[in-house]
């Protein structure tokens, strides 16, 4: 019912627009379409849809698209090609993770400080966003993809603060606080952010497995989190000379939650009428997470170059406590009982050059990085026996990591009449030494990788251009996918790091064609030794593991359309469309799996302007979709949102009502029932009604960048 309705809004838009053309004469049809691209316009003179050099650029500030978005993170939801699933993890249709930018410089965060950061900026406080699907060689190998957001600035001198309140229902409530304050005299710049988190949140796991006997278990698990965390980001720039900045940082992000999951463990026979058991199982969590950075920045621009210094340390400490405990139902009897302690340490130090130079027609850039990173991680595992806790040697583990990165690169980009190109060329070289004291194993790696990248951009005319890329990343397995440790997310279900893990490489070819602000970009690449995770059944105990390896390969290709129009005054429509490919190469046990996978994605919405308030209907369904091993079934989501502006925009209110259909269920399947007959869903509670306030004071309109962090960050983070 959902696709129909879904299908059917489609339609009607499209004939409507379909329709309006055909009434036309081809003259009025060409002023009308080139009135409908002018249109979209935000103020400040940013088009709401435009492409350079193959990479899709989006205003935001004033953007009808986006007026009534809660914050950024709802605007992310609204972007061509990016998935954000509700637990804060975002994925591009090519299976990339993107990398947040801002102002042109990394600012790599956790998952839970890119939803606060992301939740503390409101639409108006940002001028666009620019998506780099094809980094240069300039940036990190590990930079898969970059979304860089620019803020909107002024170099007016005085005081500029904003508050952001958001409040979010659903079975929970949840409340966010947030206060910017920048302030800029003629030499110096201040800039402090606060912000704060409390309620709680839910999520929801659903799981149905046949075992080695035909018995099925049905495993039903639900979290409650309840949150108190807290953020600060301090900086202060000072400008000795014009064109010269020295600045430095120092930001903290304290999370300090309470998590509690119940869960249900029933057996039946083959025709699900008759329990054999059933177990309840309840864990009760304390997870923390205490994060400091701070650094030092050097920023020159001299007549016909430009230097730019960077240095961090970031110390990054997850803690957590379970208290693990099995029941028998309806007897209430104690099955088992364990307890866990765990400390992961990951300390970062990192230091960057950047180099530029005008050099004829063209422009020479250099640089190089170096990066040390070390992670100490402990877990203790006690179980229950004879009324006493007693150490359990088998899960309990001591793992030790050091990770040593050397960078440089060398880019030249100039012009030739109509025709733009850019040649670049990076080199990454990786030295880790991974040690299991409690398996008494140590492994040493070191690895050179050569990242090239090219781009040509021919401008057709005016208004057309047709551009070609080509890349080559790295990704490094993330700090805790190498770590080798047991983690349980129910009584039979868990999984373990892999420390052999290698690098993946991808090699990404992209051509687009823009007119405007129609879009149109064709991706293809293949992806060498991608990681993933695969499950192992055991028959005797019917526990689930799953493990982390490398794939021998992977081929991509997707093409994706992006057009906005507007139909008259009061009625905007912006369309994505995309229809991916993907084909894996996957040995699972004597088997090996070479499953083509095809499915597209619709997102759009439909925003109607009625006076001074704003109407935003926005809609989107991914078909069919999957890997090697599993089937992920169809997801449609329906969002609603309202938006009005006061005392002369300095307030502005807005009411959500995301996910109105509960469509954000991710549920998958596995493909070969021979192997595991095994089918799970994932909910993280995302339909609910927010409502926020964003409110404006002060007198400067002078922003203040996001504290920078290293791509190692991210990895500690992910």
């Amino acid at each position: 019912m959902k696709q129909i309705f879904f299908i059917a809004l489609c339609l009607s838009v499209t004939s409507y627009v379909h329709a309006q053309i055909i009434k036309k004469p081809d003259s009025v049809v060409k002023d009308s379409v080139v009135k409908q691209l002018e249109e979209v316009v935000v103020s400040g003179g940013t088009p709401a849809f435009s492409t350079k050099n193959g990479q899709l650029k989006i205003g935001i500030a004033n953007n009808l698209f986006f007026k009534s978005s809660a914050n950024l993170l709802e605007v992310f939801r609204k972007l061509p090609g990016l998935q954000v699933n509700a637990d804060g993890t975002m994925v591009l249709g090519n299976r990339s993770v993107p990398t947040i930018f801002v102002d042109g410089k990394p600012v790599n965060l956790s998952i839970d400080e890119i939803q606060t950061y992301l939740s503390s900026l409101s639409p108006e406080m940002v001028e666009s966003i620019e998506f780099i699907t094809q980094p240069s060689s300039k940036y990190d190998g590990a930079y898969q993809a970059i979304i860089d957001v620019k803020l909107r600035q002024s170099q007016s001198l005085g005081l500029k603060g904003i508050y952001n309140f958001r409040y979010q229902q659903n079975r929970n409530s949840l409340f966010e606080n947030n206060l910017g304050l920048n302030y800029k005299t003629q030499r110096f710049v201040y800039g402090l952010n606060v912000g704060q988190m409390y309620g709680k949140t839910f999520y929801k796991y659903r799981a149905l497995q046949f075992l080695a006997n035909s018995d099925a278990m049905t495993t039903d698990t639900r979290t409650i989190t309840g949150n108190n965390n807290y953020n600060v980001q301090a900086r202060v720039a000072y400008e000795p000379k014009i064109g010269q900045q020295i600045e430095g940082f120092f930001r903290t992000f304290q999370n300090d939650r309470n998590a509690v999951t119940n869960t249900e463990l029933l057996t039946q026979d083959a025709s699900m009428r008759n329990t054999l058991t059933a177990i309840g199982s309840e864990n009760n969590a304390i997870p923390r997470q205490f994060n400091y950075a701070g650094g030092l920045n050097y920023d020159a621009q001299f007549r016909n170059s430009e230097l730019h210094l960077l240095s961090s340390l970031a110390k990054i400490s997850n803690l957590q406590n379970e208290d693990i405990q099995n029941k028998l139902i309806p007897s209430n009897m104690l099955r088992d009982y364990w307890k866990t302690n765990s400390q992961n340490i990951i300390l970062i130090r990192s230091l960057q050059a950047d180099y530029s130079r005008d050099v004829k027609s063209g422009k020479l850039e250099l640089g190089g990085k170096y990066a040390f990173t070390t992670t100490r991680n402990d877990l203790q595992y006690q179980v229950l026996e004879n009324a006493v806790f007693i150490p359990d040697p088998k899960r309990s583990n001591q793992f030790r990591y050091k990770e040593y990165i050397s960078a440089g690169y060398i880019s030249y980009s100039g012009t030739w009449e109509k025709l733009s190109y850019r040649a670049s060329f990076r080199a990454e070289y990786t030295r880790s030494i991974a040690n299991s004291i409690t398996a008494n194993t140590n492994t040493e790696r070191t690895y050179m990788k050569w990242l090239p990248s090219a781009n040509l951009m021919y401008a057709l005319n005016d208004i057309e251009q047709l551009s070609f890329n080509y890349s080559k990343r790295l990704t490094r397995p993330t700090f805790d996918v190498l770590n080798p440790f047991r983690f349980y997310f129910s009584p039979r279900n868990y999984w373990i790091g892999n420390p052999y893990l290698q690098p993946s490489t991808t090699s990404l070819f992209a051509l687009t064609y823009s007119r405007k602000s129609l879009n149109i970009s064709l991706n293809a690449g293949k992806e060498k030794d991608p990681m993933a995770r695969y499950p192992e059944y055991d028959k005797i105990t019917d526990e689930l593991a799953y493990l982390g390896t490398n794939l021998p390969y992977r081929n991509f290709a997707d093409i994706q359309v992006n057009s906005p129009l507007t139909i008259n005054k009061w009625w905007r429509v912006n369309t994505n469309l995309g229809l991916f490919y993907n084909r894996e190469l996957r040995p699972y046990f004597d088997q090996t799996f070479r499953i083509p996978i095809v499915n597209y994605t619709i997102t759009g919405s439909q925003v109607f302007t009625i006076k001074d308030w704003v109407l935003d209907v926005g809609y989107s369904y991914e078909s069919k979709s999957g890997n090697g091993l599993y089937i992920n079934a169809p997801v449609f989501m329906l969002d609603l949102g309202l938006q009005k502006a006061w005392i002369k925009n300095r307030l502005n209110s807005r009411i959500n009502f995301y996910d109105v259909f509960a469509g954000g269920k991710r549920r998958f399947i596995f493909r070969e029932k021979t192997i595991i007959d095994n089918d799970f869903t994932h909910y993280w509670g995302s339909n609910r009604l927010v409502f926020s306030l964003t409110y404006n004071f002060g007198t400067s309109t002078y922003k203040v960048r996001e504290a920078r962090k290293s791509e190692e960050e991210i990895r500690a983070n992910r």
